[in-house]
């Protein structure tokens, strides 16, 4: 894999609401800067196998996953990675049978055990197809449970879980570094890796920070200025980010009280807030 290969997409930057939120006339969701339209929260990372194959891997699948991938141009998903169970956070997965038709393969969905329940709760028309009136065009997923404790390998790409909280709620983050000819961790990683992404966090265990240091590239959640009982706040992010002192941070997750024109000059220096439809190569 070579730098220019390589790319991490933020398809949704966006907090469950999406900004503009509806029925609302801020500054925010009346803004008139395409910064400020934050679609529900999702990324991909897009780079090309050993064999030179592409290869893409999505993070989560919004309710707007849909115009994400239209936006993108995407055909194709090699896997999907799942943070948690939330609905702004999987209402997306029904979009995934195009990938299905287009690739005439299944796609592997990695979560932990309380996200595949929910999905196989809700989408049980995918996952208990045989019990469907009629068969008709449903997504091929094969679940795949994600053990927090191990690292799994995927296309060349080591992806390490990272347990974070959501509030009371244990979610996941995840860290992704490139593999050498060996499958072992490679000494020099290209474009934006080692990569983490850490959504929908209100704390960071202490086992989890040592997961989260060497990052070139951080997206970590910001939800707002006030205080929330399951998301960092602005101060909070920043200060996680401080410590965790990845090359480049990018701020996801936000909310209409954060106005993208304002904020981003007065953060930190290689911290920046995100927004839709931006891609990272280089960290």
């Amino acid at each position: 894999m070579s730098p220019g290969d390589a790319a991490f997409l933020f398809l949704g930057t966006g907090t469950s609401s999406g900004v503009p939120v509806i029925g609302c006339t801020c500054a925010v969701c009346t803004s008139d800067d395409p910064r400020d339209r934050r679609l529900r929260c999702g990324a991909a990372i897009r780079f090309k196998d050993a064999e030179g194959a592409p290869r893409l891997l999505l993070i989560d699948t919004p309710p707007d996953h849909r115009e994400q991938s239209l936006r993108h141009r995407f055909d194709r998903c090699d896997a999907i990675l799942y943070t948690h169970n939330h609905v702004d956070h999987t209402f997306g997965l029904d979009d995934v049978r195009r990938y299905n038709a287009i690739m005439r393969q299944p796609i592997d969905v990695w979560a932990d055990e309380h996200t595949l329940d929910h999905l196989k709760r809700v989408y049980r028309h995918i996952f208990e197809r045989h019990k469907n009136v009629n068969d008709s065009f449903v997504a091929d997923l094969i679940p795949r449970r994600i053990d927090e404790s191990k690292p799994f390998d995927l296309f060349g790409l080591r992806i390490t879980p990272v347990p974070l909280l959501h509030g009371r709620l244990p979610v996941l983050g995840f860290r992704a570094d490139v593999l050498d000819a060996d499958g072992q961790i490679a000494a020099s990683q290209p474009g934006p890796f080692p990569l983490a992404y850490c959504t929908d966090v209100s704390a960071i265990p202490p086992a989890s920070w040592r997961l989260l240091s060497g990052l070139r590239t951080l997206a970590l959640g910001m939800l707002r200025y006030r205080a929330h009982p399951t998301h960092f706040t602005v101060d909070e992010a920043i200060d996680a980010a401080q410590r965790i002192g990845a090359d480049q941070t990018y701020f996801i997750h936000m909310t209409h009280d954060i106005r993208h024109a304002e904020l981003d000059p007065r953060l930190p220096d290689r911290m920046r807030l995100a927004y839709d439809g931006l891609i990272v190569t280089d960290g």
